[in-house]
């Protein structure tokens, strides 16, 4: 059981690296909510980033959740 887990808390956590860094880069609002240029809000572009942000919540979820229960396999 507890290798079960520490295999799925590897895949996560690879699936969770590639994930993050094929995203697009929002740093542009940050920079322009800073007086660094134009800003739609105050807080950089408000969106909800689509179907990779809401893999990557999914993902680190269950990554949480396999590094929880490897803990308590333990």
């Amino acid at each position: 059981m507890e290798t079960l887990f520490t295999v799925l808390l590897f895949i996560f956590a690879i699936t969770l690296i590639v994930l993050v860094l094929i995203q697009p880069d929002r740093s542009h609002g940050t920079s322009a909510s800073m007086g660094l240029g134009a800003s739609n809000t105050v807080f950089g572009i408000s969106k909800d980033g689509g179907p990779l942000a809401k893999a990557t919540e999914v993902v680190a979820t269950l990554f949480i959740l396999s590094a929880l229960l490897l803990y308590l396999v333990k």
